[in-house]
């Protein structure tokens, strides 16, 4: 019972820096499962749990405010849902050891992509949300060609891990559709729902996630989503997001070191 307390609050943790900084709290309580000794495939099940319950709820309160962009959501959607598919049979034929490696791998690489966007948030400052409503008539189709692969390698991360697809979903609308920050992070979180909704769907004709332990997660995540919200309009987000990078950098290296340990 102790593990599920923990559990909540290491969920309230990730789901309020998490909202702040547009990343799902998967990158936390994945680890955190992980260190629990689940198995891959019961990490990255009971993991989506929570991010169907955050994605649904985050998108609710980004429809009140008109931030998503729903067709583009949809049509991210269409296309990771096959990779989501892919990714739950990627998970189910994890070692341990290569799920904690490769999930260090791609934690650190989000610390990175963290790092990196911050330029990004400043110039959002200064950019208007018409900005981010281009017509998907005028854009490119080699642009919409990269969308639709980048969904397609989202959704496989997302059953894989357990962690959402939002950080190749974000930074795949800003600098090929030209959303700011905060319509990217809306619509990301808008075809999450369907996303981590496909692979978990799976997962439970399985039999692979730890519904008790989902709920606790989902809970803390959902409560974590509404404070982080609130406190992103009177907390400089930049300062949170260079605490959190460093934090997941920590978390990677551990799950790097024992991934490489459980091998000897």
């Amino acid at each position: 019972m102790n593990e599920l307390y923990i559990a909540f609050f290491v969920s309230l943790f990730a789901g309020t820096i998490g909202s702040m900084v547009g990343v799902g709290g998967g990158v936390i309580n994945g680890p955190y499962l992980s260190f629990l000794n689940y198995i891959p495939s019961q990490v990255s099940a009971t993991s989506l749990i929570a991010v169907v319950s955050t994605s649904l709820s985050s998108s609710i309160r980004y429809l009140r405010r008109g931030l998503i962009q729903v067709k583009i959501g949809l049509i991210l959607s269409v296309f990771s849902i096959p990779g989501s598919i892919i990714g739950v049979n990627i998970s189910n034929n994890f070692s341990m050891e290569q799920f904690r490696y490769l999930f260090g791998i791609i934690l650190l690489c989000t610390a990175i992509y963290l790092l990196v966007r911050r330029k990004l948030y400043e110039d959002d400052h200064s950019a208007s949300d018409s900005y981010s409503k281009p017509d998907l008539s005028d854009t490119p189709r080699i642009k919409i060609f990269f969308l639709i692969m980048l969904s397609f390698m989202a959704g496989i991360i997302s059953s894989s891990f357990g962690v959402g697809g939002g950080i190749i979903f974000v930074p795949s609308l800003i600098m090929l559709m030209n959303f700011t920050v905060k319509t990217s992070t809306a619509t990301s979180q808008f075809a999450l729902i369907f996303t981590s909704l496909a692979g978990l769907i799976i997962f439970v004709m399985q039999g692979k996630p730890d519904y008790q332990m989902g709920f606790f997660l989902s809970m803390g995540g959902v409560i974590g989503g509404i404070i982080g919200s609130q406190l992103s309009f009177r907390i400089n987000s930049l300062h949170i997001l260079k605490l959190f990078s460093g934090l997941l950098v920590i978390v990677s290296l551990k799950l790097i070191y024992d991934g490489i340990n459980l091998q000897d």
